[in-house]
């Protein structure tokens, strides 16, 4: 069975614990009160596969101080990364790029699964943040986006989850095949050291 760990990052009252409990439960509840992180435990089938799933919701108010460490903490644990920004609050949506270069900098490597979502587009009355803004940032930080609703599209957030789960298998297939070829690699070289050596004492 597949184990995954994802982290859902963002600011405040962006809906980052209704998109886990609306992915769980399918049920919409819109207002949370919760002061420290909260991970959520299911089991899922993607693509016919069994995925055993960690979900991190964050609580991440600022990132100085202890809560920088606490947040860096979280992404170390983290195998895939959910940055969610609500298109009614432009500060949440500029804290975006600060968050990816942070799980960059904390994985110290380019490649690690990461989504961008951009929630409350049921909220056009309030937006204000443009939907091709979103796209051009998912763009610039190399990251899947997605524009939805939680309140009112259980099937999106089914949808952006999947396909994050199919980014962390996908990351994790390339590492395995990359320790598997590691021990052959070695072998050859030994091998080749082996081969250097015989030629150079037949020519003595």
């Amino acid at each position: 069975m597949l184990k995954a760990k994802l982290v859902v990052l963002g600011l405040e009252n962006c809906g980052k614990t209704a998109l886990c409990v609306r992915y769980i439960t399918k049920r919409f509840i819109g207002e949370y009160e919760h002061k420290r992180e909260v991970t959520y435990r299911c089991k899922k089938i993607v693509d016919k596969e069994a995925v055993e799933l960690e979900i991190l919701d964050t609580n991440n108010k600022e990132c100085v101080g202890s809560a920088a460490c606490s947040l860096e903490s979280s992404i170390r644990w983290g195998e895939g990364f959910l940055i969610m920004y609500s298109v009614t609050d432009r500060s949440s949506f500029e804290a975006v790029s600060g968050l990816k270069r942070l799980i960059d900098h904390v994985k110290q490597t380019l490649g690690v699964p990461t989504v961008i979502v951009a929630n409350k587009c049921d909220m056009e009355n309030g937006r204000v943040v443009r939907t091709e803004e979103g796209q051009a940032l998912a763009a610039d930080l190399r990251s899947r986006f997605f524009e939805l609703s939680v309140a009112e599209d259980s099937a999106s957030v089914e949808a952006v989850v999947t396909q994050l789960l199919r980014e962390v298998r996908q990351e994790l297939q390339r590492h395995l095949l990359a320790m598997d070829k590691r021990p052959r690699m070695q072998q050859m070289r030994h091998a080749l050291k082996n081969k250097l050596t015989r030629s150079k004492t037949m020519q003595w």
